[in-house]
This record gives C-alpha cells, sequence and structure tokens, in this order.
C-alpha cells in the first residue's frame, strides 16, 4: 500500500510539471506580442489602439487640431480701431434733455383736438343710442391707438417726462402769436369728472359749449403753476364777462393719487376761490389715446387752451408763459369775445397791447 501511495504521487507531480512547463511558452509569446504592439505604436502615432488583454483592434476617430481663434479686427466696424472706446447703444433720457436745452424752442405749427365733436354723455339727453353709437364708431379707431400707445410706451422709461423737464422746465413747443384758423380747428375731447363745487358728475363739455373758455389741465403743484402764467393776466381782465368762462381740469390718471385728491376736497374748496368751484373739474379719465392729439408731451407739466364756443382748440400753451404768449392769449380771447358781440373789456386790452 505504501508503496502504491507513493506511485501515485510522483505521477501527479509529473503531470502538474508538465502542464507548468506547457504554460510558460504561452505566457512568453503572449508578453512578446504585447511588447512589439507598443514598439508598433511609438514608432507609428497615427496607427489604431490595440487592446493588450485579447489582442483585439478598435478604430477611434481622429482628433481635429485645434482652430486658430478669430481675430478682432473682424469684429470691429469698418474704419475702427481695436483701441477705440465702446460707443453705448443708447444715450439716457437726462443728456438728451439737457442737449435739447440748448436748442430753441419751435412753434406749434399744427392744430390739437380731436377731429369728431365731443358727446356729452353725462346731460339729460345723452341716451343709450347714443353712447352705443358713439362706442362703436370709435371702438376700432381706439384699439388701434391704444396698440400704438402701447409699443411707444414700452420703449420709454418710468422717469422719462421727470428729466425731460431739464430741457426748457419741460416746455417742448411756443405758443403761436394768432388764433388758429377755425377751418383748421379741431374739437376738445369731452372729459368727465366730480365738479368741485357739489360734487356731482359732469363733463367739460357742459361747461364748453356756448362760451370762450381758457380750459387748464393740472396733475401736480408745478403744473398748476404753469397754467397761472398763462391764464393770470387774460383772467384779471375777462372774469367779468358773462360769455367768458374758465375752467380747470385736475387729471389725475393714477388711481391712488385720484383717491387721495378725492379726499382733500375740502381743502381744495378753501385754496380754489368761491367763483370757480362750478368749473373745477377733478378727473380720473384715460388720456392715453387723447394724449398725443393734445399735445400732452409731458405728465409734469401744465397746459392752457383757449376753446371757442364750438369747443374747437383756437390756441394753447404749456410750461411757463413767456411774456409774447401773454399778450397773445389776451389778444386772442379778445377776438373770440367780440365775435360773440361781447367786447367791453376786450377792446381795452387789445389797445393794451398796441
Amino acid at each position: 500500500m505504501e508503496a502504491l501511495r507513493r506511485q501515485t504521487l510522483r505521477s501527479l507531480l509529473r503531470s502538474s510539471e508538465c502542464r507548468r512547463l506547457q504554460d510558460v511558452p504561452a505566457q512568453s509569446r503572449s508578453l512578446a506580442s504585447s511588447a512589439s504592439l507598443r514598439i508598433t505604436r511609438s514608432q507609428t502615432p497615427n496607427a489604431p489602439k490595440v487592446d493588450s488583454t485579447d489582442g483585439a483592434a478598435h478604430k477611434t476617430a481622429r482628433k481635429k487640431p485645434a482652430e486658430e481663434p478669430t481675430p478682432l479686427s473682424d469684429f470691429l466696424a469698418p474704419g475702427s480701431s481695436p483701441n477705440a472706446k465702446p460707443v453705448p447703444f443708447s444715450t439716457s433720457t437726462s443728456a438728451a434733455a439737457a442737449l435739447a436745452d440748448q436748442q430753441p424752442l419751435p412753434f406749434l405749427t399744427i392744430p390739437l383736438g380731436v377731429r369728431n365733436p365731443p358727446v356729452d354723455l353725462t346731460g339729460p339727453r345723452a341716451s343709450k343710442q347714443n353712447v352705443a353709437s358713439e362706442s362703436e364708431a370709435t371702438f376700432t379707431e381706439r384699439r388701434m391707438q391704444k396698440r400704438k400707445i402701447i409699443v411707444k410706451e414700452a420703449t420709454r422709461g418710468y422717469f422719462h417726462d421727470f428729466h425731460a423737464i431739464r430741457s426748457h422746465g419741460g416746455k417742448t413747443w411756443r405758443s403761436p402769436g394768432t388764433l388758429i384758423r377755425e377751418d383748421r380747428a379741431l374739437y376738445f375731447p369731452d372729459i368727465i369728472g366730480t365738479c368741485l363745487k357739489d360734487r356731482s358728475k359732469t363733463s367739460t363739455t357742459q361747461m364748453l359749449k356756448g362760451n370762450v373758455s381758457i380750459l387748464s389741465i393740472l396733475t401736480s403743484k408745478i403744473s398748476e403753476e404753469h397754467t397761472k402764467s398763462f391764464y393770470q393776466p387774460t383772467l384779471d381782465l375777462y372774469a367779468s364777462n358773462p360769455s367768458f368762462r374758465f375752467v380747470q381740469v385736475n387729471l389725475q390718471e393714477n388711481t391712488l393719487k385720484a383717491y387721495l385728491v378725492s379726499l382733500f376736497l375740502s381743502s381744495l374748496r378753501t385754496v380754489i376761490p368761491p367763483e370757480f368751484h362750478a368749473t373745477y373739474l377733478i378727473s380720473s379719465q384715460n388720456l392715453e389715446v387723447e394724449r398725443g392729439a393734445l399735445g400732452l408731451h409731458n405728465k409734469h407739466v401744465g397746459y392752457t387752451y383757449l376753446i371757442d364756443s364750438d369747443c374747437r382748440i383756437r390756441w394753447a400753451g404749456c410750461g411757463f408763459a413767456e411774456q409774447a404768449e401773454k399778450n397773445a392769449l389776451i389778444a386772442c380771447t379778445g377776438v373770440l369775445l367780440g365775435r360773440l358781440g361781447e367786447t367791453p373789456a376786450g377792446s381795452g386790452a387789445q389797445r393794451r397791447l398796441r
């Protein structure tokens, strides 16, 4: 038994030794092949990569050379240099206003107002049919105008009007020296609001129809001073004339400001003379559509209009009045009153101007 066991062990050792000797050439061959591949790859850099584990070749995409950066001159405008200072896309409103302040103001050369006569929608004769016909006739036109206004407002900053005051104090044109011709004059639109006297709902058409009127649009204390510089000399001369009417429109398009003004009506009554309470109108009506037609270029500036008995705008002024504009308003008011047959103060005023 012992001899048989020894013989079995010898045979097992011999078989394992033979296997070991057979594996040595295979390993040497794989090492030799991997070494030859490394040498070949180092000599030929563009050769495809080969996995050394199984000897299979895998082709990969050739890497593109890095592109040269585009020269700066290709991005510059013709005739400009790389060292030139960048030009801003737009100038500020305040800088533009300061530059415009150095230029003389132009005279008003176009008639102000709307083409359609105003319709009183608050009087006893106003019917639903008239209101419906008025809304249908102007609905499409007003809708197109509102679209244009939205586009225009989108390109203007919130403080545009405030910065524009730097140019001539917000004054954008000079008043004409004579009346606007009757055949070319346009109409003042109907503005609805609250009367200061009794808080009743009224409109400007009720106040203006059949009278020669000076109408002032004010939005703040400074705009009130603007309009006062225009109407005060004329008011001193024609206030007692029965055909003369002085109308003030306190326009507050902002809902919050309109509400605050309505809370202080009692204090307004102490400031405004009692004889003008019946013609003082507080309104929150939106005039964005009519703003351009009326020449209301700045919300912080006061505007003054001379309106005839047919509600046509025959003369207009804005900002602080110059002496020539004061004289022109006195003369034009006297002419319109003279045409109505009421000239007790008008003739004297015209003689003073001469």
